[in-house]
């Protein structure tokens, strides 16, 4: 019997498996896909902000006439100027943002290989689901063959006296109720089939045989990639404060105008004949006093930092009590595949005993039923905890901060 129960726990991996094709489609869908916009999106921004502190060139050009002309005010003027600008140094707000910007990249980075890693195990969670509903659909109609085989010899004994109508009913009634149990299974299967089409945005079909890498127990604190994202928004959220609160310093600016200009005078007295001008200036603004506009916006982004701050070792407290349970709810799963088997050795063994003695009229058939009944289903638990200890693998290894496609083989 154990090396019966050995054999049906080895076959279920016994070929190589399609969970690695499929998590691989699921890592480019249209949930990948829309975060990979928001991170060039992110990046997009940084380059605008880098770009708007680079030296500014501007032309400009004008026409003006005086009512009355003086000295200093011709008739007419047409003038054109070129401008270049640059601000030395604004109370720090340059560094914050470039900063800030960076911390947004990194995180958009870690949104990115996050939702991939979601989209991993929720496939590795449907393809083992849709697994053990298959084993399970099996062992179902093995068993309704056993039941229609015996409604067979019922029904010949039956009809030479050896066995009476309610047993015969008793057996088309298990049949009946095997046939929905078949239903309800085969619903369960489609359901899982269609998330996985649903993760991988195509037509799928499930091939057995994958399994998860074995894991060993992670240091508590390695980091997820959710945590790593939160990480880098506190970041954010920091050099937020630091680019409001600049706003309390002065601003140096750098610039160099090129100008020429056609004075029209009516009175050629007052031309002086210059026709161009090279202006370099350097200026300094302050806002001394908004009436504290400064402040409460400095304290609004402390407070954020503060909320993403306090958020973020919640969730690393969150995330290391998720680790204990998973690594305990791994250690749980590979017990129920001992006791599985150790019930399907039982159930094997009870029901060629009760099928004798069913045979031979020493056990009514509710007996037998109970038996057959209880053996296919010993046969599927087996396989489903098997399925459940591959994903609770896969869970373990994902609360440890582990990607998962590198675990599926």
């Amino acid at each position: 019997m154990k090396k019966i129960a050995l054999f049906l726990a080895l076959s279920v991996f016994a070929f190589g498996g399609n969970l690695d094709k499929l998590v691989e489609m699921a890592q480019q869908n249209q949930a990948v896909q829309a975060s990979l916009y928001s991170l060039e999106a992110t990046k997009q921004k940084e380059q605008s902000t880098k770009s708007a502190y680079l030296p500014h060139v501007s032309i400009g050009a004008s026409y003006a006439n005086n009512a009355k002309e003086t000295p200093s005010t011709p008739n007419d003027t047409l003038a054109g100027q070129a401008k270049i600008s640059y601000i030395l140094y604004d109370g720090g707000k340059r560094e914050a943002l470039y900063e800030q910007n960076s911390a947004l990249i990194k995180k958009a980075q870690y949104e990115v290989q996050g939702i991939q890693n979601d989209v991993a195990l929720q496939t590795v969670q449907y393809y083992y689901e849709w697994l053990a509903q298959n084993e399970a659909k099996i062992a179902k109609e093995q068993e309704m063959e056993q039941l229609l085989a015996e409604k067979y010899r019922l029904e010949k004994y039956l009809s030479v006296g050896s066995a009476t109508n309610d047993e015969v009913q008793k057996i088309i009634s298990q049949i009946a109720q095997s046939k929905v149990a078949l239903m309800s299974i085969e619903l369960a299967m489609s359901n899982a089939l269609y998330m996985l089409e649903h993760l991988s945005g195509k037509e799928v079909s499930v091939e057995n045989g994958s399994t998860i890498k074995v894991f060993e127990k992670a240091k508590e604190d390695g980091a997820r990639l959710d945590i790593l994202s939160q990480e880098e928004a506190v970041k954010s959220a920091s050099f937020n404060a630091k680019s409001a609160k600049s706003s309390l310093y002065p601003t140096f600016a750098i610039e160099n105008i090129y100008s020429r200009f056609e004075n029209g005078y009516d009175n050629k007295m007052y031309d002086t004949g210059y026709d161009n001008q090279n202006t370099l200036q350097l200026s300094m603004s302050w806002k001394i006093f908004d009436f504290g506009s400064t402040n409460a916006s400095y304290e609004s982004a402390q407070k954020e930092y503060l909320s993403a701050k306090t958020n973020l070792d919640y969730a690393k407290s969150r995330a290391k009590v998720a680790l204990r349970l998973a690594q305990k709810e791994l250690e749980i799963a590979t017990s129920k595949i001992d006791a599985q088997k150790a019930r399907l050795e039982a159930s094997l063994a009870t029901y060629e005993l009760v099928k004798k003695k069913f045979q031979n009229g020493i056990v009514n058939n509710v007996a037998y039923l109970d038996a057959l009944s209880d053996r296919y289903d010993a046969q599927a638990q087996l396989k489903t905890a098997l399925f459940d200890f591959e994903y609770k693998k896969a869970v373990a290894f994902y609360q440890a901060g582990v990607e998962i496609k590198g675990v599926v083989q």
